[in-house]
């Protein structure tokens, strides 16, 4: 992600990973009223009326572990009436971070040629995050899972989408040349 598309992020918390501690540290972020509309558009939503998240930060040497919570309530966009109704979101969160040099290296893999080597192993927990120039930034990463916990079809609660009986198919020509040759 370029820092031009970065900075245009509706909600932005960095944090300096040499300021957190091997102690667990709390961080709370609230996404302002002002900023709504905007974050509504960024994650593609009728409209955001609270967004919350709640994080727990250590860290041991260079790698940072988030574990927290988003709570949010918005207005997805119903697929089958299009009218908007309310949704309340309950997100956990659990990420592993690690420098971006380091990540590079365990993606890597060195198998000699420079070629990239990637294993797929399912029931696995998924790689760490790069640390980006010594800073997380929890309002990114809110809003990403955020955006990954919405309905992608979302529909009103008691709707549903009933398709039209297809009117009588006309008839096959075999069936009028067996209904002809019947009648001989």
């Amino acid at each position: 992600m370029s820092s031009a598309s970065k900075d245009a992020l509706p909600l932005r918390h960095p944090v300096r990973v040499e300021t957190i501690t091997l102690r667990p540290m709390t961080f709370e972020i609230a996404a302002a009223q002002p900023d709504f509309a905007a974050i509504a558009r960024h994650i593609g939503v009728a409209s955001l009326e609270s967004l919350k998240a709640s994080y727990s930060l250590s860290r041991n040497g260079d790698r940072v572990k988030l574990e927290g919570k988003i709570t949010a309530a918005l207005h997805q966009t119903c697929v089958v009436t299009l009218e908007a109704f309310p949704v309340a979101l309950k997100v956990p969160v659990k990420l592993d971070f690690v420098p971006e040099a380091e990540l590079a290296t365990l993606a890597a893999g060195d198998t000699g040629e420079g070629e990239i080597d990637i294993e797929v192993l399912l029931n696995e927990e998924d790689p760490p995050e790069p640390i980006v120039d010594g800073v997380i930034d929890l309002g990114a990463i809110t809003l990403e899972f955020l955006a990954l916990a919405l309905d992608p079809y979302p529909r009103k609660p008691g709707v549903s989408f009933d398709e039209t009986a297809p009117e009588a198919a006309p008839e096959s020509p075999f069936a009028a040349l067996a209904r002809l040759k019947g009648s001989e």
